[in-house]
């Protein structure tokens, strides 16, 4: 993280008092480690590093997700401020509680990683 606060590329939220943090997101670029080279990646953005509260128990999404899509809005909003029009979610596929609040926000499976 310590590295990542150093790129200004990127936005790095967290959700919370210091001393009891909710969350935390960070809004970046698409990379070639996200897409294969014969995309082009130009203003696509990556949600790889994402966590909230309302996500800690994989199979039961906590106070209908409100915080950790707040948290997602956020993100979102970073990257509009930036003219980065796509976003892309990494989630995994054993997290049906973060499926669940990615879906009601609007995400849909892109790209499934084995």
């Amino acid at each position: 993280m310590n590295r990542s606060l150093t790129l200004r590329d990127r936005d790095m939220m967290v959700m919370g008092a210091p001393e009891n943090l909710n969350g935390y997101v960070i809004a970046q670029p698409a990379s070639p480690l996200h897409f294969p080279p014969a995309h082009d990646i130009t203003g696509t953005g990556v949600i790889d590093d994402y966590y909230h509260s309302d996500l800690a128990d994989p199979t039961a999404l906590a106070n209908g997700g409100e915080g950790a899509t707040t948290l997602l809005r956020a993100a979102e909003a970073a990257f509009a401020n930036r003219g980065v029009g796509v976003a892309f979610v990494v989630c995994p596929a054993r997290w049906p509680s973060k499926i669940e609040m990615l879906e009601a926000a609007g995400y849909e499976t892109a790209m499934v990683w084995s």
